[in-house]
């Protein structure tokens, strides 16, 4: 008699996600004091995904959370990534030469203060002018933008395609997915963007924070999603190649290899006396007979010969979504969600980063994107460049319109 196979239990997941939303974090969470912004994002994203949006909160619900948002826009455009980091906005005084003696805001605090207020209400409250004016000064003369900008009016913050992402997504958010530098000057420079992401394709197809830097599956998503949200990622014609990338059938050959096949005897295995261990396939190496054909078990690394870990489903998933979105069989889509449901769901809901470990936010968010990705029933489609469900995409445009008008 077959096994039935595990299947995505809603009522639990939604169960979870309110616990997270509505009680105290575990102390877990402590030290994430300053990105729950992006923890707030997380979840109410799940809720829409599992059909149990802000549109099913009490109004007042609804006012809070926006409200709580909104607390922490910075006066001089973007948002800090918790109340605990924002000071009311008459303590950011001049205290000579345009100098501040406050925090200032990031860009991935921002970009998930945005999203949050497009689930709770309108961006009526966002101040969208200071806020372009303010991303288009952490873009760098290569094309890469910082973080934050220090009291000196330095540029700070990693230059990964994470940051650029996050720039990419406020962007459309509040201006759209047209370049329109040429026409009021206040825009970023997408050009130049798009230079910055080409350098960053390595030997291997994959993208990393530059080409001389090891190729990542979270830093090719990103990279993908900012061509894709610049609407730099289409083709007129089939015989035209996608101008964001310099090889797209080697990052699709690299992407594909990140799947690699999951034992339950595999940690018992690295543990074991490794003289005597079965020898294995390297994990992630692209051959012509894939490490994972035949595993009953499929995951995800971000790098070649690392462990698989739930959140790269999304990554590497969302990311072929966005180049071929026709080929769904360069992926073993059974295999995968066999991994996820049996291997990292949690009991309690939620899921977690590996078989065998507690549910976390982060991982728990992207494995359900990862899943709606793969046409999940029981989740609504998703938009894979902004990560959200194509319903909350299109209400995103409708609000944005509103703001403009």
């Amino acid at each position: 008699m077959a096994v039935q196979e595990l299947s995505l239990d809603v009522a639990l997941h939604i169960k979870y996600w309110h616990r997270c939303l509505k009680n105290v974090l575990p102390t877990g969470y402590t030290s994430m004091d300053s990105s729950r912004m992006t923890l707030g994002f997380f979840i109410l994203s799940a809720l829409d995904l599992l059909g149990a949006g802000a549109e099913t909160f009490p109004e007042d619900e609804r006012a809070n959370i926006k409200d709580w948002i909104l607390k922490c826009q910075h006066p001089d455009g973007g948002f800090c990534g918790s109340p605990n980091h924002k000071y009311p906005d008459a303590a950011y005084v001049d205290v000579g030469h345009g100098k501040q003696t406050m925090d200032p805001a990031n860009l991935p605090a921002t970009y998930f203060a945005i999203m949050g207020l497009s689930f709770v209400g309108s961006l009526d409250g966002v101040r969208r002018d200071d806020c372009l004016r303010w991303i288009k000064g952490l873009q760098r003369e290569d094309g890469s933008f910082g973080e934050f900008i220090t009291q000196d009016g330095v540029i700070q913050g990693g230059t990964d395609m994470r940051i650029s992402y996050a720039a990419m997504a406020i962007r459309w958010i509040l201006k759209g997915d047209y370049d329109s530098s040429k026409e009021d000057g206040a825009d970023i420079d997408v050009d130049q963007l798009v230079k910055y992401i080409r350098s960053g394709q390595t030997y291997d197809g994959g993208i990393g924070e530059s080409s001389r830097h090891e190729a990542h599956a979270g830093y090719t998503y990103c990279a993908i999603a900012s061509l894709k949200l610049a609407n730099r990622l289409s083709k007129s014609k089939d015989s035209e190649p996608i101008s964001g990338l310099t090889n797209v059938d080697s990052t699709i050959r690299w992407l594909v290899s990140r799947q690699t096949g999951y034992t339950t005897e595999s940690d018992e295995e690295e543990e074991g006396d490794a003289e005597h261990a079965p020898a294995v396939k390297l994990q992630g190496i692209y051959t012509e007979e894939p490490a994972h054909e035949d595993e009953e078990f499929v995951g995800f690394n971000g790098r070649c010969n690392k462990r698989a870990d739930t959140c790269y489903a999304f990554w590497v998933g969302a990311a072929i979504n966005m180049l071929c979105q026709e080929k769904v069989e360069l992926l073993d889509i059974p295999a995968i969600r066999r991994f996820l449901f049996e291997q990292t769901q949690h009991r309690i809901g939620g899921f977690g980063k590996c078989p065998g470990d507690p549910p976390d936010i982060y991982h728990s968010y992207l494995a359900l994107a990862a899943l709606a990705t793969m046409k999940e029933p029981d989740l609504k489609p998703l938009d894979a460049a902004l990560c959200v469900s194509i319903q909350q995409k299109e209400k995103i445009e409708q609000v944005r319109k509103a703001a403009l008008v």
